[in-house]
């Protein structure tokens, strides 16, 4: 699987040294399965009881988190990289809609919180609002980390998640009057949402586009479709069990940090906002990288 596969490897080199996977830190790959797919997950098992688990975005996979994973193992942490379906190495049969994203997650969470005292959710990009929705139907777990929060009922969200404005506008209009058998289409993800500002680096940008796991992948037209009519789980004046941490990069491209804020400033919880200096969507720069690990190791222990 991942061993065998070299876009993940030509990004390490782009990574600081204390977040590349080696040889003495290296994760399980295993497969488990939810309902009638069978989900791949990427295991850093220190034996530890707490368990980390990190979602990805619509232009990720679950080795691409190993950026973050690696530095959470060192701290002590079991942590669970699972690919979603559509991405990565997760077989699957079927029209994949937004639902089975929230199932998958949910499961995952669910099946952690029988086995470790201590269950934190993490998810980058689009998968801040997927780790949200998750935490929505398991809310024993500790504590809620992301870096974006984007509400696809707001316009102003859509206008920054979609290519170009016109996408925003009326894209998803037309496409909800398309028959139900054309939407099991697939598009180029580049083609509907603005992958170019995934990451800063544009070297890294390139290694990223190339990838069919992850950013160089197609996606079902009807699962963009029920990602972006989708609503929350639990409206954010109604979420006031589980304490959010949100790390927004500063220097985020592709979705600012106002666009997060639209919905994570209604959040009833206990929650607090830290913005990583210097750091893309993809935030893998040194300075807001390092501040993003100690940010989330000061959280899990302060809840632990």
């Amino acid at each position: 699987m991942y061993i065998n596969y070299n876009y993940w490897k030509e990004l390490q080199q782009y990574l600081p040294e204390k977040n590349r996977i080696t040889d003495s830190i290296y994760p399980v790959e295993k497969f488990i399965k939810i309902k009638e797919m069978e989900i791949h997950l990427d295991e850093y098992n220190n034996e530890s009881n707490t368990t980390v688990i990190i979602f990805h975005g619509v232009g990720g996979n679950g080795r691409l988190l190993s950026f973050l994973a690696v530095p959470l193992f060192k701290a002590g942490y079991n942590v669970l990289c699972p690919d979603l379906p559509g991405y990565g190495f997760t077989k699957y049969n079927k029209a994949l809609s937004y639902l089975d994203w929230i199932d998958v997650g949910s499961k995952i969470v669910e099946d952690e919180l029988k086995k470790s005292k201590n269950v934190f959710v993490i998810g980058l990009s689009a998968g801040g609002m997927l780790a949200y929705n998750v935490v929505c139907k398991n809310q024993n777990v500790k504590g809620l980390i992301i870096t974006n929060l984007l509400d696809n009922r707001e316009e102003e969200v859509r206008i920054f998640s979609a290519k170009n404005k016109f996408q925003a506008k009326y894209g998803i209009r037309l496409l909800n009057l398309l028959p139900r058998f054309l939407t099991n289409f697939k598009l180029p993800i580049k083609m509907v949402t603005n992958m170019n500002a995934i990451v800063n680096n544009k070297e890294v940008l390139k290694v990223l586009l190339k990838d069919r796991l992850g950013a160089g992948n197609k996606v079902n037209l009807n699962f963009l479709l029920s990602m972006m009519n989708s609503v929350p789980l639990i409206e954010a004046e109604d979420f006031k069990k589980v304490p959010v941490l949100m790390l927004h990069p500063g220097n985020d491209l592709w979705t600012p940090v106002r666009i997060s804020d639209l919905f994570f400033d209604r959040i009833a919880s206990n929650k607090n906002r830290v913005i990583l200096e210097g750091a893309g969507h993809f935030p893998i720069e040194e300075g807001g990288l390092s501040e993003m690990e100690m940010q989330i190791n000061n959280f899990i222990k302060g809840l632990s």
